[in-house]
């Protein structure tokens, strides 16, 4: 008589068990993983799109930097060239940069604006920077000198912050208070 092979019930439940337990702690764990991962890469994105600003200005003697629009969840590079009424910061009326669009973010930003000088906090809806690369302060409504950019929950992101001020644009952390630099 020949021995028939193969799987029996139980082996075959008692694997698909181990399979159903392996999915239902990894699905979770790829969910906030994914989640993490996709705040890293929109904050890069709004570090990379801030220095672009600020270099555009300074290589095309303009006023140049983002406008936000929706709730800080949608912003563009413009620029404003004396020609174009200049008066000082990014508005509706500037010129989107060449070769750039529309970011609409997935996960919102919350903004902080300060003005050290008189620890006054703003509510700027624009980043400007002037022809030399410095953050404009001068005209109303951009008088903030130290902007931060952050996304709250982060998820463990380890760069969930942006933070402009007059000289630098830093790529960090969110500790609550500040954007401290990785």
């Amino acid at each position: 008589m020949k021995k028939e092979s193969g799987f029996t019930l139980v082996e075959l439940m008692v694997v698909i068990s181990i399979t159903v337990l392996l999915l239902a702690w990894g699905i979770p764990s790829y969910s906030t993983w994914n989640k993490k991962h996709n705040i890293e890469n929109q904050m890069i994105q709004l570090y990379s799109d801030l220095q672009f600003g600020r270099m555009n200005a300074y290589g095309n003697k303009v006023v140049s930097g983002i406008l936000w629009s929706n709730n800080f969840s949608t912003y563009q590079i413009l620029y404003i060239s004396q020609s174009d009424g200049f008066n000082g910061t990014i508005d509706t009326g500037g010129s989107t940069v060449q070769g750039t669009t529309t970011v609409n973010l997935r996960y919102p930003v919350t903004s902080v604006a300060l003005n050290t000088t008189t620890q006054q906090a703003t509510n700027q809806q624009s980043v400007s920077f002037n022809g030399r690369g410095f953050l404009y302060t001068t005209y109303a409504p951009d008088t903030a000198n130290q902007i931060t950019y952050y996304v709250t929950p982060s998820y463990g992101a380890l760069m969930d912050c942006v933070q402009v001020s007059t000289t630098q644009i830093i790529l960090g952390n969110w500790n609550g208070t500040t954007c401290k630099q990785n």
